[in-house]
């Protein structure tokens, strides 16, 4: 992306006054006045959009600009297959709102320049509400996983003992151990599924009594200054995920990088890291292999849903719930614990039935 300055210059170029080609100012000399007003009309182009805006106007460009550039697309003027591309993949990792502003910041871009912008098309307006329509789908729907059923889950997947004979064996064997991890290292870090697929090692500091996660960037931190979630260790559990975690690292020679790694049938583990897609395929894997009703039902936000239920279930203060899961919004986090809320404090219990 040109630099601030340069776009700047470009996009009020058309403000100030222009020069003929053998010299001298269109429409002649301009008087004081007029230049002054010409000054005044850039000025005022300068300050159609605060500060904040054009920093994230910045960001999302940059973002889309690497996006089309790792693969091949032109960005200036993106076509519509770009764009959905660019949405369809980050709508991953990223909240609808700040997918909704990296629009504006293509449109914007693309209107400062004179180019048709093909965040107008109905292709792509399409897209961005099928994201939207989907999120909530899945943020109403996914059922909360209780600690009851994180254990059978973990108890249904293969990965104990020694390591099978077999190539498919072992990459089943592998993919157990790292699924393990997986689903007691969500639950407990009530971590959303595109967190999980993109923690590394470099964001793991381990301690005596557990470990200290930094999840770099998250839908509640877009300004990537990174949030720490804590982890305690379960003394003499089989369930513990800082054992688990430590476990799936030593399995699979992790020293740096990704921590969640694909594993296909080779049983060659890969250095790139899972996907949020991923983590729900493991989740819904898993809750099928225990038996769980209706396991067709579960999603990566199982997890994290299953994290604040079952804590609010126990008595955990509800800041020590909202700390764990870095909800932004207190109405967002009360969707989650009114549920259990509601039955807690029923008056249904106190008719005498």
């Amino acid at each position: 992306m040109p630099d601030a300055d340069e776009n700047d210059d470009q996009n009020h170029a058309d403000l100030a006054p222009k020069q003929r080609p053998g010299g001298g100012e269109e429409g002649g000399t301009l008087s004081p006045e007029l230049r002054d007003l010409a000054d005044k009309a850039v000025e005022y182009h300068e300050s159609a959009l605060s500060e904040n805006t054009r920093e994230a106007y910045r960001r999302g460009w940059e973002d889309f600009l690497s996006f089309c550039q790792k693969h091949g697309l032109d960005a200036a003027p993106a076509s519509e297959r770009a764009v959905a591309l660019y949405l369809s993949d980050r709508a991953e990792d990223l909240a609808t709102s700040t997918l909704s502003q990296r629009m504006a910041a293509i449109q914007h871009v693309h209107d400062e320049r004179g180019l048709q912008s093909p965040t107008r098309s109905k292709a792509v307006q399409n897209v961005m509400r099928g994201i939207r329509r989907e999120t909530e789908r899945t943020s109403e729907q996914a059922p909360p996983l209780l600690t009851e059923h994180i254990k059978n889950m973990v108890d249904a997947l293969p990965g104990t003992g020694s390591p099978p004979s077999g190539t498919e064996a072992e990459a089943a064997w592998l993919r157990g151990r790292r699924d393990r991890a997986l689903i007691l290292t969500g639950f407990a870090g009530a971590f959303r599924r595109s967190e999980l697929a993109a923690l590394r090692q470099e964001h793991i500091d381990s301690r005596p009594d557990g470990l200290l996660v930094t999840v770099p960037q998250s839908k509640t931190d877009q300004e990537g200054e990174g949030q720490l979630v804590a982890i305690r260790r379960i003394e003499d559990s089989g369930y513990c995920p800082v054992k688990a975690l430590r476990r799936w690292v030593a399995i699979a020679s992790i020293e740096e990088g990704a921590i969640f790694r694909g594993v296909p049938r080779s049983g060659l583990i890969s250095r790139e890291a899972i996907t949020g897609r991923t983590v729900g395929n493991a989740v819904k894997r898993a809750a099928e292999a225990a038996g769980l009703p209706q396991a067709e039902d579960y999603t990566g936000h199982s997890l994290r849903a299953g994290h604040i239920t079952q804590a609010s279930m126990e008595g955990a203060p509800d800041a020590a719930i909202q700390a764990q899961s870095r909800h932004e919004s207190d109405r967002a986090f009360r969707e989650y614990v009114r549920p259990q809320k509601l039955l807690e404090n029923s008056s249904s219990a106190h008719l005498g039935l």
